[in-house]
């Protein structure tokens, strides 16, 4: 009797187990099935990130007496990431801004020596970060995920604005199976090089000869762009840029990666992580980097 009753309570549980799961996987199915309807439905999508980021540290002349370093050091960064796209039967209309500025201040303690005393030198606010890009790609389906394309992106800084200035303007395919990543690919990207400030005119800078102020050229073009929650309050952003110009150097491939980890602990504080990497031989024939980590406002668009 004992083993009637364990068998049926195996049974039983197993049976509640099957169907437990099963309502699981339905449910996911049913969420899937949901973010796939978001993904293709017509309409606006938009989305992003504003962040407000601040750092600071310091000690008294004491502490820098014994353990040296800098007294005080305060930065500020401000980063938008915001992109506004549209989907109607089979166009797609995919916007963006990007943008980035910061700087920081600090003062050292430098110690008294036999003939001059101790002081504390203060650093102005210097620029550490100013970087901005709006993107815009019009493109209509004629297969699966891909589609004929027009491009079309600036890139500068706000400081000195197109100086230098890239804007890039050309046909091109693109390759987008969700909301969370597409592909750019071009072999006729037209690419405008500007540097406007007056004090440049008369010098060869970023590719620009003296005395012009702008430089054309025309080459094959790839933009790779992924937009992920990699778990709940942490997404990550990545956009990948490669050029080469057919007429001037086009073994030398001018490249331009951005990441960015964005980390929400409620709805205005959060924390951001960047991590930037560049080479332009028109600019240092040397591999650029740039990075950085904050924690402040954090609003989530």
């Amino acid at each position: 009797m004992k083993k009637i009753i364990l068998l049926s309570t195996f049974f039983v549980l197993g049976y509640m187990s099957i169907n437990a799961q099963t309502g699981v996987d339905v449910a996911k199915a049913s969420l899937a099935a949901k973010h796939e309807a978001a993904d293709t439905a017509d309409g606006w999508h938009k989305g992003g990130t504003i962040a407000v980021n601040l750092t600071e540290a310091g000690q008294n002349d004491y502490w820098s007496q014994v353990k040296g370093g800098n007294t005080n050091a305060f930065g500020i960064k401000g980063i938008v990431d915001y992109h506004f796209n549209k989907k109607q039967g089979k166009v797609n209309w995919l916007n963006s801004f990007r943008g980035r500025y910061g700087a920081s201040s600090s003062s050292a303690y430098v110690p008294a020596t036999p003939t001059t005393p101790a002081t504390t030198t203060k650093i102005p606010f210097l620029k550490n970060d100013d970087y901005l890009n709006l993107t815009s790609i019009l493109g209509k389906q004629f297969h699966k995920n891909w589609s004929y394309a027009a491009f079309f992106s600036l890139e500068s800084q706000f400081d000195h604005f197109l100086n230098p200035g890239y804007i890039k303007l050309g046909p091109s395919f693109l390759y987008k199976p969700n909301n969370h990543f597409n592909l750019i690919l071009s072999p006729l990207m037209g690419n405008m090089i500007t540097k406007i400030t007056p004090s440049y005119k008369n010098i060869s800078a970023f590719g620009v000869d003296s005395a012009k102020t702008v430089a054309f050229g025309l080459g094959a073009f790839a933009q790779a762009t992924a937009d992920y929650d990699l778990c709940k309050g942490i997404n990550y952003k990545s956009v990948a840029t490669v050029y080469s110009n057919y007429f001037q150097n086009p073994g030398n491939v001018v490249l331009d990666w951005s990441n960015l980890f964005t980390l929400t602990v409620n709805k205005y504080l959060g924390a951001t992580l960047s991590f930037n990497l560049r080479y332009n031989d028109l600019e240092v024939t040397h591999l650029q980097t740039q990075h950085g980590i904050g924690i402040g406002f954090n609003y989530k668009l």
